[in-house]
Parts: C-alpha cells; sequence; structure tokens
C-alpha cells in the first residue's frame, strides 16, 4: 500500500505581503493547500493520505476538505510539530505499525508544492519500491558559489554535479519508521529536509527527474509565479 504525508504547518515568514499562512492564501478563490491535496487524491493510489496542519487549523481546514475535496474520506489531519521532521514524526506516531508490510511507500511532499505532476508522484514510487529511498530533483541552471563570510568566494562547485532538491521525497515505509525513530535530538536539528535522514545511516538516495515548475512557494516572487500558474489551471 502506498500512503502520503503532505507537510501543511509551517506558518511560513519570507512571503512579506501575507498575513496568513502562505497554504492558506487563495487562488482562483481556492486556498494554494487545496491544489496540492486535490493532486494526490484525484490520483487514487493512494490508502490514506496524512495532513499536517497547525494545532489551531484543524477545524477550517476540515471545513475545507469538505468544500473543496470531493473524495476527503482518505485524509486524516494530524497537528505539526515544530520543525519539519517534528510533523513527520507526529505522523509516523499516528500509524499502525501491525498493518504495515514490508512492502509499503510513503510518500512524502509540500503543500506548498503543488505543481508537482502525476508523473513524479508515480515515479517517486516506483523508485522506492526499488532502491527504498528516494528524491526530486533537477538540476542546478545557475553557477553556486560558495562563501563562508558572505563576502568572499571561496569555491565554485562544479555545476554539472549540482542538483536542486525538491518533493516528493518517498522511501519504504517500514525502514523509514525505523530511521525516524531512531534519530536523536542533535540529528533532528541537523534536519532541513527529509531524505536528510538517510544521512544519518548511510541509506542510499535514490534521485528521480522532477521539472523547474515543481517549485515550493517561499518567497513574494514565488507566490507572484504560482498566481500566474493557477489561474490557467482547472480545479
Amino acid at each position: 500500500m502506498n500512503y502520503a504525508i503532505i507537510l501543511a504547518a509551517g506558518i511560513g515568514t519570507r512571503i512579506k505581503n501575507l498575513n496568513i499562512p502562505k497554504q492558506y492564501y487563495k487562488i482562483n478563490g481556492i486556498p494554494i493547500i487545496m491544489y496540492t491535496i486535490k493532486k494526490f487524491v484525484d490520483l487514487n493510489c493512494f490508502s490514506q493520505i496524512y495532513l499536517t496542519v497547525d494545532k489551531d487549523c484543524h477545524e477550517y481546514m476540515k471545513n475545507l476538505l469538505r468544500k473543496y475535496i470531493k473524495n476527503h474520506d482518505k485524509i486524516q489531519l494530524v497537528t505539526g510539530g515544530k520543525e519539519r521532521i517534528d510533523s513527520i514524526h507526529n505522523v509516523i506516531k499516528k500509524m499502525d505499525y501491525e498493518t504495515i508490510n514490508d512492502e509499503d511507500i510513503i510518500v512524502v511532499h509540500d503543500g506548498v508544492r503543488p505543481f508537482v505532476t502525476d508523473e513524479i508522484i508515480l515515479d517517486s514510487i516506483e523508485c522506492a519500491e526499488k532502491y527504498g529511498a528516494c528524491v526530486t530533483s533537477s538540476p542546478v541552471n545557475d553557477t553556486i558559489l560558495q562563501s563562508k563570510n558572505g563576502e568572499y568566494v571561496d569555491n565554485i562547485p562544479v555545476r554539472s554535479t549540482l542538483f536542486c532538491g525538491q518533493s516528493p521525497d518517498t522511501f519504504n515505509l517500514k525502514k523509514f519508521i525505523e530511521m525516524i525513530n531512531g534519530l536523536n535530538n542533535d540529528q533532528k536539528a541537523k534536519i532541513t529536509g527529509t531524505s536528510d535522514i538517510c544521512t544519518f545511516y548511510n541509506v542510499p538516495i535514490r534521485m528521480i527527474k522532477g521539472n523547474n515548475l515543481n517549485f515550493k512557494i517561499t518567497t513574494d516572487a514565488d507566490l507572484k509565479i504560482a498566481e500566474l500558474l493557477l489561474r490557467e489551471m482547472e480545479f
């Protein structure tokens, strides 16, 4: 079976023109998070979709799901944590370990990454089934500069070896649970993404091809681009 975690508990600080969390900002009258959720629900390949939300937003999210998502019965709300890894851990604690099979897959995706395609999601599942852990990626287009003090360039890495990490990150569920439950506090503090977890266990991470439109809405510029793109999308 396939499971999904959609992370939507953050409040966001880098978009300066909003007074609400960006996932609830409406484009075409529809909150951004609903576009993301609909992608996963309509794909109809998940036994359960876990949606992490802030503790004060449960009722609001329930109302949104009833209004915008026809088949929302497979969505379970889970209170998010302080950091990304805490939200994921909260989901893991909700799972019934006795019902999990060796071949089960977990897909972890950002709630404000609404342009993920069916192909990317399905490719990530297939890759995790074969290799155990995978991350969506795209080649870096710009030259990357490394600088310790932000004033002088210390190193210019070879661009062909660099990739942007996207989501989903997808894993064998049993192995993922083992890794999550085995993390100590120092390791948790170092995690910024999801596939980072594998690096603490020397677990190989296979890359699948994403695309430049599969971006996370993080800045004011991202939001403007998302508005243009979502205006052309059917819901």
